[in-house]
Parts: structure tokens; sequence; C-alpha cells
């Protein structure tokens, strides 16, 4: 070995020190981790192996400790070339300590998705910096003293509201013969999904992420407030959970004040029918958002929990591809940790089993209604049509989503060149 290889093996180079690392991410059968630059705001996406070798330039140890654990952990070397680019690649993005950072301008907000039929956004704050003044002077909002006490007290409205099910559901229906009260029931209950999004933003000030905005978005077919917390990869598992958790938290929150009405207003009044229909519909909507084949609070909190990225995507990939392999009698190239196949098979058969269900029941309902209105054969063909249509529209969706993921800034596209720069020259 000349001297300088000898040199180069016993550097010990070191990041920044004020780079954030988020925790390990899995995505398919590979764990990511993101990172962050705080000067530029860049973020980078990186895989297990390419974390495995920052994680470790610390300034202690040297290259060629680093290669020996290296290979110790995945039976590769790290030969001076692939050094070389590692090395580069790092400096090229200033996070080596030493390297002048890069201080162009923070990014604020992510890429803004177009506009369509089906989905469309209008940012109406950017409130990170209230949020976080409000988060520091309410401290006790967070505590374990506050949360378990106001979770009492929701648990004992759903048994109020459980017990007195049947007269919540008769007093409801006089919307139909007042629909100024129904109106005014969706106003109220609008507002409590504003609410909802703003203990997002709340809470992810509070552990550490950022509010990128406000605002209202068109989801067909609903128009409703959101809340886009950004950099949430950077946090814990357990703080990413209370994040998500922090808007159903607010939904029950609004429960409780309704009971008294209630109970007070006159049957058949119409301050009773509004307090009914606010308990009945807001709790059906609290409690769907904890469905995690829903792409909602629960679901959320579900792939923080487990640490997956995309728990439904992931699991329809493996689950599809796993049945195909079984046909074929192949080998697969690369495979998930154990606990994530049991995981991803249990969940793709029970989301099937709770789509079809949920089809079943809708298709049943509108064909009662259609057969009604225009005999059974034209509800038959209504059906059909329907069926076709919605089928192409989430196709077209779909795709246009994957193309806006690979073209995104900062999104995959720049992970994969950098993984491919970052250690793509080991060897056996």
């Amino acid at each position: 070995m000349s001297s300088a290889e000898t040199d180069a093996s016993s550097a010990r180079p070191r990041i920044r020190d004020d780079l954030l690392v988020g925790p390990a991410l899995l995505r398919g059968d590979k764990y990511v981790h993101v990172i962050k630059d705080p000067l530029s705001g860049r973020l980078m996406t990186v895989g297990e192996r390419e974390h495995f070798i920052v994680s470790r330039l610390d300034g202690d140890r040297s290259l060629a400790d680093i290669s020996s654990e290296y290979r110790a952990e995945f039976g590769r070397v790290l030969d001076d070339r692939a050094w070389g680019g590692i090395m580069a690649t790092l400096a090229g993005r200033r996070l080596l300590a030493g390297t002048a950072p890069d201080e162009r301008t923070p990014v604020t907000t992510v890429a803004a998705k177009p506009a369509t039929l089906l989905h469309a956004r209008l940012p109406l704050l950017r409130p990170d910096a209230r949020l976080g003044r409000l988060a520091d002077r309410t401290p006790w909002l967070f505590s374990p003293v506050f949360t378990v006490t106001v979770m009492a007290v929701v648990v004992a409205t759903l048994a109020v509201i459980a017990w007195n099910l049947p007269a919540l559901v008769r007093s409801a229906t006089g919307v139909w013969e007042r629909p100024w009260i129904g109106v005014v029931a969706l106003v109220i209950l609008w507002g409590v999904v504003a609410l909802h999004e703003v203990g997002h933003g709340l809470a992810a000030k509070r552990f550490g992420a950022r509010v990128g905005e406000i605002g209202i978005r068109w989801r067909f077919p609903l128009l409703a407030p959101y809340c886009s917390v950004e950099e949430i990869q950077l946090l814990p598992g357990g703080h990413r959970v209370r994040v998500a958790f922090a808007g159903v938290f607010v939904s029950l929150l609004a429960l409780p004040p309704m009971v008294p009405l209630w109970l007070a207003a006159p049957d058949g009044g119409a301050a009773h029918t509004l307090a009914s229909a606010l308990l009945l519909f807001g709790t059906v909507a609290a409690l769907a958002n904890f469905v995690p084949f829903l792409r909602l609070d629960g679901y959320a909190m579900l792939n923080h929990a487990l640490g997956t990225e995309d728990l439904a995507r992931d699991s329809a990939s493996y689950t599809a591809a796993s049945l195909v392999r079984l046909l074929r009698r192949a080998t697969p190239a690369s495979r998930p940790p154990r606990w994530a196949r049991n995981v991803y098979v249990v969940y793709a058969v029970l989301a099937t089993i709770f789509y079809t269900a949920l089809a079943v029941l809708v298709a049943g309902w509108w064909f009662a209604l259609l057969e009604h209105l225009y005999g059974a054969l034209a509800a038959v063909l209504i059906l059909l049509v329907t069926a076709v249509l919605i089928t192409a529209g989430y196709r077209v969706v779909a795709v246009r989503r994957r193309g806006r993921a690979v073209a995104a800034p900062g999104g995959h596209e720049e992970e994969h060149d950098t993984r491919r720069r970052f250690a793509n020259k080991e060897r056996k």
C-alpha cells in the first residue's frame, strides 16, 4: 500500500454537526433515512448503506475503521474509488465539516400539485411562526395529565352517545324537516375540522416539525380544511404518532360540550335536533379517522408506529409480487424483514375485505335507490358505467401521481441520483 493510500485510509472526516438525520423508514423492502441541511433547507433521502457510512463519519473513526465495519455488516468492500466518490458527493453537497455551507434561501414550501376536477388546494395561511409561539406558551396541552384527563371525559361521552344512539338517530333525522339545522350543523362541523387541522400544526411545532401552510382542499366529493406538515420524517416515531393523533384528539374534544346542550334542550326542538346531529355526525367523523384503511389520521398513525413510509402501497406491491412469484415459482432478489412481510400480507388481506364490504354496501344502496327511480335494468347499467368511469379516472390519477413523484424536486429522482453516486463502487 502506498503512502497516499495509507494517508487516505487513516483520514477521519466528519459531517457537519448541524445536519438533521431522520430515523429509519421502511420503503418496500429497504430502509431509507431523510437528511436535512438546515441552512439550505435541502432534504436528501439515502438508503441503509449510505446512512451506515454517514452516521460513522464522526471525526473519531478513520476510513479504514468504517470500511471494516461496513464489510462486517454488508459483506462488501469500499475501495479507494468508492471513498473518492462518497467524499466528492458529500463535499459537493456541503455536508462535510470544514466545507462552506450552502446558504441559499431555505425551502419554505413543497411543489404545489396542479389542480384537477378531483383534487385542488387553496393555501390561505403560512402559520409556522405563530403556531410555534403558541406551542411554546401552551406546553400543558401536551402533558400526560391533560391528555389522560381529556380522554377519560371523551370515553365517558362516547359511552353516553352509544347508550342513547337510537334516540340520537331519531332526533337527528329532524334535519330533513328543517334543512337550515343541517346547514348550521355542517358549518359547525366544518369549523371543528379546521380546528382539527390546527391541532396537527400545533403538535408539529411542539415536536419539531414545520408547518408549510393551512388552506382549503377539494378532494372529490369533499371540500375541507387541510394543514401541510413538512419534514415530519425527521421526527422519532412516537412524536410522529402524536402529531397524527393531535387532529383526532381535537375532534374528540369537541364532543363533550355538546352533551349538556342535548340533555338540556327540549325534545323535538331545534336545539335538540342540532345537538343530536352534531353528536351523531361528529362522532362518526372523529372515529372514522381511526380506520387504518382510509388515508386519514389512523393510517398515518399506523405508518408512524410501524416505521413504514406508505403501508398501503407497499402491502399491495409486496402481496401482488408474492402471488406472481408463487405462480412462477421464482425466488425473490430481495425481501422485506420478516415482520414487515407478515404485516404487508395481513394489511393487504384486511384492506381487501374492508373495501369489498364497503363497495358492496355502497353499490347495494345506490342500486336500491336507482331501481326505485328507474327500474332494475337501468340501475344495473348506470352502476356498470359508473364503475368503468371511476376505474378509468383512478388509473389516470395514479399515473399522474407517479409521474409527479419521480419529477418532483427532492423526490425519488434526487434520491436515486444520490444513491447511485454515493456508494455504488463497492465490491465483494
